[in-house]
């Protein structure tokens, strides 16, 4: 019984259709964890714009500066109006 069973396996024929009903079952089963619950699937979908967000200049800071020293847009502007 084993044997047979391994012989079906090996046909290449075979083995594509299992191979495809692994992969279906695995997007599946991904899509099922991803949009499952609502609250994962908000914090998520938030993700998707990190690619395009720029780095310092969202959060207001001024490229070229180390840590220590790091000035908001807004701290400029102010210095920048009392002069």
């Amino acid at each position: 019984m084993m044997q047979e069973i391994f012989d079906w396996f090996m046909v290449m024929a075979n083995n594509k259709t299992v191979t495809l009903i692994i992969f279906v079952v695995t997007f599946v089963s991904i899509l099922i964890y991803v949009y499952g619950s609502k609250k994962r699937s908000k914090r998520l979908e938030t993700y998707r714009n990190i690619p395009f967000l720029d780095d310092d200049n969202d959060r207001g800071f001024i490229k070229g500066k180390d840590q220590s020293t790091l000035q908001t847009k807004e701290q400029i502007n102010n210095a920048e109006g009392e002069k």
